[in-house]
């Protein structure tokens, strides 16, 4: 069960990620977290309220070194961050002005796809991309089907954020393309 974590333990690693280490031989070392997700990048043409809840989805994942519960928060940012943005490109490309409901999350994944705003040789955890797009075509499903699982409840605690991040970020930048920013 979670508990309210203790002053004194604030700025100590979560306990959970010492569990973890005995299974995977490794402990997280904030510094290289710290590092990691530095260098992870947002396209310069990418508009700034996209950059500032990325930022916030960063710090998040930077902060569950403390608390590893927010790992799954952290992943649900990260899809709302990519349907945020998935909203803005479709109305910046005039998709869906004059309907009196917006489009959800799976819609404007399946329209990211059949408009090639995305696909799969722009993620970098794709070796080797496929040019029917096999990856994008299988998240239109996957994401939706994950975000909702997260923003409807769940207790699932998983401890990968760093990929969310990263997914995130690819898909931002196939969206809206140019030159990395800092």
């Amino acid at each position: 069960m979670e508990e309210f974590k203790k002053y004194s333990e604030l700025t100590k690693i979560d306990n959970r990620y010492l569990s973890l280490a005995q299974l995977t031989g490794t402990i997280p070392d904030l510094k290289k977290i710290h590092s990691a997700l530095g260098e992870i990048h947002l396209n310069s043409e990418v508009p700034a309220d996209i950059k500032s809840q990325f930022n916030v989805a960063r710090n998040m994942a930077l902060y569950s070194y403390f608390l590893y519960s927010l790992v799954p928060e952290v992943q649900l940012k990260s899809y709302t961050i990519i349907e945020y943005a998935l909203r803005l490109k479709a109305e910046k490309e005039g998709v869906n002005k004059n309907a009196k409901r917006p489009l959800m999350l799976r819609k404007l994944l399946d329209l990211a796809v059949k408009q090639g705003w995305v696909k799969d040789s722009g993620f970098r955890h794709i070796n080797d991309p496929s040019s029917s797009n096999d990856w994008c075509k299988s998240m239109v499903h996957t994401i939706s089907d994950l975000r909702n699982s997260q923003a409807h409840g769940s207790t699932m605690l998983t401890p990968d954020f760093y990929h969310h991040i990263c997914v995130c970020a690819d898909f931002i930048n196939q969206l809206f393309p140019g030159k990395a920013s800092t």
